[in-house]
């Protein structure tokens, strides 16, 4: 992972699990991520072709011009990135793995800048996954960034993790992970009133995809 914001997510993901496949939904607690908060969201999985957003918070809608709650995830995304993006869901899913993805958004107006995205398992309460908690965050700091709508994006580089195989950072988040004791849910994140008519991000005709793997390697680390 190259961005501290979707470092600092996965280091409290990691330490609040405790050698579980995944926290449960209620373990969230919004205040011990207060810092990362507005770049977090929660999708809530119905079925593989639609995962929308639970949560979004405002540092994201507004890079976007958009509100995203209630949005489908997978329909903001060029059409031959949406299988891959699909499969890489499944397996946060089905096998608790973590993805990452480097990917690029771009205005009408031919603008581009780079994000990076980070997608973590969340265990219902019966120790199903149902809900992914993930973060998007921009690598390029432009200053039209959050003026101009991002009309559509395409995946650059998509990696899956095993958490198992990770190295260990310091244990800085146990301490928070520990002060957990009551089971509170995320306070909904408010929309932002200048962008809430906005409409979401469009498909274009065309994009680039450049995919890897189950990169199960602790040689990974964050990166």
């Amino acid at each position: 992972m190259k961005h501290k914001t979707n470092q600092a997510l996965f280091d409290y993901w990691n330490a609040l699990r405790a050698g579980r496949p995944a926290p449960r939904r209620a373990e969230i607690e919004p205040g011990s991520i207060r810092r990362i908060l507005p770049y977090v969201f929660i999708l809530e999985r119905k079925d593989r072709n639609d995962y929308r957003f639970r949560l979004a918070g405002t540092g994201l809608c507004s890079v976007y011009g958009m509100e995203f709650r209630g949005h489908n995830m997978l329909s903001m995304w060029q059409d031959d990135c949406v299988e891959n993006l699909k499969e890489a869901l499944d397996d946060v899913a089905n096998n608790a793995t973590i993805s990452v993805v480097e990917y690029t958004a771009a205005t009408n107006d031919k603008r581009e800048a780079t994000f990076e995205m980070i997608l973590l398992p969340l265990a219902h309460e019966d120790g199903s996954i149902s809900r992914v908690l993930g973060a998007a965050v921009p690598i390029d700091q432009f200053q039209w960034i959050g003026d101009r709508l991002l009309a559509r994006q395409w995946i650059d580089r998509l990696r899956r993790l095993d958490p198992e195989r990770m190295p260990k950072r310091k244990p800085t988040a146990e301490t928070v992970a520990r002060r957990i004791v009551a089971e509170k849910p995320p306070v909904a994140i408010s929309s932002i009133a200048s962008h809430a008519g906005r409409t979401p991000p469009l498909r274009s005709e065309r994009s680039y995809l450049r995919l890897v793997k189950n990169v199960l390697s602790g040689d990974e680390g964050h990166g």
